[in-house]
């Protein structure tokens, strides 16, 4: 096996660098350094750990797959648009400015806190507990309350019917526009009497 030493290695004519048609090998635990631009015009496949050190850019024009496990320590910038098709699992916090859609029976489960603008949600949601305020909820199928629920600006209901299926304690104003009934019976729809009517029956 023959070895070349030299200090630089350029194109024939001195003027670009050197075009390596069958390839470049290097040897396991030999460190390749490049301090210029890495330019990579075709499939590139790394078996092995990627590491940098530096703050420089890494910039993809085509796609990336990983098979293994990513790991950023820093900031992860993504502009364009991103399909995960597997699980991702994220410790921190993550900011995202635009729309972030959840489809195909995807769910979102989030043990922390979620801060957001519009919230659509539109098949089966659990919450916990729910700080802070919300300009406008529309809940257009059924919603369960197991806890207490406490309004403190103005309550419409504009169903059909409406069912109290518990002891009223306290009614400190209640206005109707239509009719009261209590054991099929009609009552008073104004003032104290409609007060009294749902407090005794």
């Amino acid at each position: 096996m023959s070895e070349l030493r030299v200090d630089n290695i350029v194109s024939q004519d001195g003027s670009a660098a050197p075009i390596y048609s069958k390839g470049l090998n290097i040897g396991a635990g030999v460190t390749l350094t490049n301090n210029g631009d890495y330019v990579v015009g075709g499939a590139t496949s790394i078996a092995g750990p990627v590491t940098s050190s530096s703050t420089g850019t890494v910039t993809l024009a085509g796609g990336a797959t990983i098979a293994g496990v990513t790991t950023v320590s820093n900031t992860l910038n993504v502009t364009g648009s991103q399909t995960v098709g597997g699980s991702l699992s994220v410790s921190g916090n993550q900011t995202v400015t635009g729309r972030l859609d959840i489809s195909g029976g995807g769910t979102l489960n989030t043990t922390g806190i979620l801060t957001c603008g519009t919230l659509n949600v539109s098949g089966s949601t659990s919450f916990g507990d729910i700080t802070g305020s919300i300009g406008t909820l529309v809940v257009t199928n059924d919603g369960t309350v197991g806890g207490a629920l406490t309004v403190t600006g103005d309550l419409t209901v504009n169903g059909t019917t409406t069912t109290i299926d518990t002891a009223i304690t306290a009614v400190d104003s209640l206005a109707v526009d239509g009719v009261i009934t209590t054991g099929g019976k009609p009552v008073a729809t104004t003032g104290k009497a409609i007060a009294m009517a749902m407090v005794f029956g």
